[in-house]
Formats: C-alpha cells, sequence, structure tokens
C-alpha cells in the first residue's frame, strides 16, 4: 500500500498510511475492495464533528491519565489544523484513506507521531461514526427547523391577506364547498407544524452520545461517556454499548420525518401549479420561481412548484433504501450500516433547496381573488348549506341528502340552476328564501366554529400558529 503523501507529514511513520487494522492482515486489500468500501468522498462533511468528537475524546483520555495534558493540546491543535485544511481545500487525501475519520487520524499521527497514534485508544470507529452522524444530522435538523418556520410564518401572512377571499374548495379535484384561500393556505402550515413537532421529537431521542461504546463493548480504559456526552452538547450518553454502534433509529427516523415533510411541501407546490394554471387563473408564479421553454417563447413554466412536488421521492426512496439495509440486520456493528449516510445527507440537502424555493414562491405568488370568487359561483358548491338547512328545520340528513340531489337533477333536466327557483319554489322545497344561500360570503362566514373557514376561524387559526410558535 502506497504511504502518499499526507499534510503536516511528520514522522514519516509507515503506519500512518497504513488502515487502522492492518496488524492482522499480510496484504493490502484488492483495489477493487478498497474502491468499494471508501467513503471519504462523502463522508468528508462530517469532518468538522469528527474533530470535535476526537478532541472530546482525546480530553477523556487526558482525564483517564492516558494522555498529558501536552499531549492531548498538542493533538488538539492538530485536529483543528486538520480540520481548517479539509474546510480550505488544503488537506492532502492519501489514496489508502478509507474514509474521514482514518484521513484525519492519519494526518494527526504524521504530525505528532506516537501522540497521535494514542489518540485511537478506548474508541472504534464505530463509537466515532455514529457520533459524528448524530451532530451532523442535529445541525442540519436545526437549518431545516428554521427554513420550516419561515415557510410557516410565510403562510400565515398571506393566509392574513386572504383572510375573506373566498374560492372553491375541492375533494378529488372536483369543486366541493365554498372555503377562503386564508383557510386553505394554513392547512398547509398545520402540517408544517407536525413536521416541526416531528423534528422536536427526533432530536430528543437523537441527542444520545455514543462515544465510549467502543466497536461493542466499551473498553477497561476507565472512559467517562457521560462526561464525553456533556463536552459534546449532547443531552446524554448510551445505556447499552450495542445498541449505541447498532443504532441507526436515528437516521432512519430522520429520513422518515423528512420524507413527511417533503410530502407536504410537495402538497403545497401541487396546489401552487395548479392555481396558477392559465386554464384555472387563480394565482400567478413570480417571474423569479418560472422559467421558459427552449422553443415556446410565450411559456412561463411553474418549474420551482414542479421541482419542489418531485423532490419528496427522493427522500421518500432514501428512507426505503435505509429501511431496507436495516431490516433483518442483527445487532453489533456491520458494514452495511455505512449506506445511512448518503440518503441523510442528500435528504437535509434537498429539504434544504426545496423550503427557501417555496418561501420565496408563496411570498411573491399574486393571487386573483376576483376569479376565485367567480369560481365560487358554481352553484354545486353551496349543495351542502342546502341540505343542512332541511336539517335545520327537522328533517333528516339522509332525506334532505336525497330532496337536495332531486332537486338539482330536476334543474339540470331543464337547463335551469338554484338561482332560477321563484319564492314559491323555494317555499314548497322547505327552505324559504333559499336563494340567500347561494352567496360565498354568507357560506363561510356561517362556518365559524373551531377549524372552519370563516374570516373569524381564519385570525384565531393564525394566532394559534403564532403562540405554538413562540411557546418552542
Amino acid at each position: 500500500m502506497s504511504e502518499g503523501k499526507a499534510v503536516g507529514a511528520g514522522s514519516g511513520d509507515r503506519r500512518s498510511a497504513e488502515p487502522l487494522w492492518a496488524g492482522r492482515f499480510t496484504s493490502a486489500p484488492a483495489p477493487e475492495a478498497h474502491a468499494l468500501g471508501r467513503s471519504v468522498h462523502y463522508d468528508v462533511r462530517l469532518a468538522p464533528y469528527d474533530v470535535d468528537v476526537s478532541i472530546a475524546h482525546a480530553e477523556g483520555l487526558r482525564n483517564a491519565r492516558l494522555l498529558t495534558s501536552e499531549d492531548t493540546a498538542a493533538l488538539t491543535e492538530a485536529l483543528r489544523d486538520a480540520g481548517r485544511q479539509i474546510a480550505d481545500g488544503t488537506f492532502v487525501f492519501d489514496p489508502a484513506d478509507e474514509d474521514v475519520h482514518s484521513a484525519i487520524e492519519r494526518a494527526v499521527t504524521d504530525r505528532l507521531g506516537d501522540a497521535g497514534a494514542r489518540l485511537h485508544a478506548g474508541r472504534s470507529r464505530n463509537d466515532l461514526v455514529s457520533a459524528d452522524l448524530r451532530l451532523w444530522l442535529l445541525a442540519a435538523g436545526r437549518r431545516i427547523d428554521g427554513l420550516t418556520t419561515m415557510l410557516v410564518r410565510t403562510l400565515v401572512a398571506r393566509a392574513g391577506e386572504h383572510a375573506e377571499t373566498v374560492m372553491p374548495g375541492t375533494t378529488h379535484t372536483r369543486a366541493a364547498q365554498t372555503v377562503t384561500l386564508g383557510h386553505h393556505l394554513l392547512a398547509h402550515a398545520w402540517a408544517l407544524l407536525r413536521d416541526l413537532e416531528r423534528f422536536d421529537q427526533w432530536e430528543v431521542r437523537t441527542s444520545v452520545s455514543p462515544l465510549g461504546a467502543g466497536a461493542l463493548a466499551t473498553s477497561t480504559l476507565g472512559l467517562d461517556p457521560a462526561a464525553a456526552a456533556a463536552r459534546l452538547g449532547f443531552a446524554r450518553a448510551f445505556e447499552n454499548s450495542i445498541d449505541a454502534v447498532s443504532d441507526r433509529d436515528f437516521v432512519q427516523e430522520f429520513l422518515a420525518d423528512a420524507a413527511i415533510c417533503a410530502t407536504h411541501l410537495s402538497r403545497l407546490a401541487a396546489d401552487l401549479a395548479r392555481w396558477t394554471d392559465p386554464a384555472m387563473g387563480w394565482a400567478e408564479l413570480d417571474e423569479a420561481y418560472t422559467t421558459g421553454s427552449s422553443i415556446m417563447p410565450q411559456k412561463r413554466n411553474p418549474d420551482t412548484a414542479e421541482l419542489a412536488r418531485a423532490k419528496a421521492a427522493r427522500i421518500a426512496a432514501g428512507f426505503a433504501a435505509l429501511t431496507s439495509v436495516l431490516h433483518g440486520l442483527p445487532l453489533g456493528y456491520h458494514r452495511d450500516l455505512q449506506e445511512d449516510k448518503e440518503p441523510a445527507f442528500d435528504a437535509a440537502d434537498t429539504l434544504e433547496l426545496v423550503l427557501p424555493a417555496l418561501v420565496g414562491a408563496v411570498d411573491t405568488v399574486r393571487f386573483d381573488a376576483a376569479a376565485m370568487r367567480a369560481a365560487a359561483s358554481e352553484e354545486g358548491l353551496y349543495a351542502t348549506d342546502l341540505a343542512e338547512a332541511l336539517v335545520r328545520r327537522g328533517v333528516p340528513f339522509r332525506d334532505a341528502h336525497r330532496r337536495t340531489g332531486e332537486l338539482l337533477k330536476q334543474l339540470s333536466a331543464t337547463s335551469r340552476s338554484m338561482r332560477d327557483l321563484t319564492a314559491d319554489e323555494w317555499d314548497s322545497f322547505g327552505v324559504a328564501g333559499g336563494v340567500s344561500l347561494l352567496d360565498p360570503d354568507s357560506s363561510v362566514r356561517a362556518r365559524s366554529g373551531v377549524g372552519g373557514p370563516s374570516p373569524a376561524s381564519v385570525v384565531d387559526q393564525s394566532d394559534a400558529i403564532g403562540a405554538w410558535l413562540a411557546a418552542r
């Protein structure tokens, strides 16, 4: 195995260029086997956390009297230098580096010799990798939380502008009942609040330090996992060392929560794409969130919404892939678990792309209240109001439903509408002055109960969402 040049090379000790596990072996891995197992090209993003975890471990070794204070200080400086060099692109990776963890340890050993070689005492890459990934995901989760909160606040602000803007609500993509645009926008906000709640709960379960678990059975060196957890900002240390290195619940749960969040974003994007379809004409996306056609000059395509709609699939696929990897896997570390990182990184990256784009799209979309009101003139939207008016007069609902359906059938057969009914016909039907029920404003205001579409309810919901966010 070639040694290669490493940044800060000092002792030139061959052991620094060998795999951490090379002592038992008489030959290097086959090139194709090394290529299959090499992960440094993607796990390099764990470098800042690997440095922090390694420094915390060095401090634990010092407290256990296994490192001198001088060696601990030298290790800390070398680790931070390696982290800085990776961040600025000057770190020289050796072709033999399997992953970012071994690369950093190699660089430190090259620089410090025996002091560097002492760093790995009492730890394994099993607990190190898990600690790094937990810290990376916790940081990513905080960024996603902030962006999701921003989108919620944007939806609430736009809902406040349209608390009284009436529009058809749909089921099966067909006009169903009259609602307000504010109510519909807040439906998306409530879904995102559940995502925030899920990520909060995930964070509690993820903030557990595995450092000190070793390969699977801790060590005999008197290390203090609780102290290491506190140094790294974890809420607590592991309870069982086998579980600590085996557990990928925290990645699987992150992917599940991310997939649900992405699904909610996809549904919001689908509404934006539908509402801004010129055939519907209820809204118009700002030019900054559309693109043109390479051949049709007139086109303004809702690419931001379409891409946001599609991105949910890749995150869901990542969850399915990791779930398949974990399914049936015995306890203990297995190299299969290396497959946890790419879907986790991709899910976080994807959400961090989609969320800001949707914030901008929602913030700048122009709604056409007049077009929505015109669409709300469809009489079928008020059939339920009519049936409920009969219920208030003592008619059993199934009878009221049937009578209303028969009325609509008769009117359709004679090319008439409910607005064509005379006062006598309304009296005969059993709802005097029934034409007044065909008003969109009256219809939404009549639904003033908790969670309904009325303007007052939109205000109450907005206040409740604001209070929930403030209480976090």
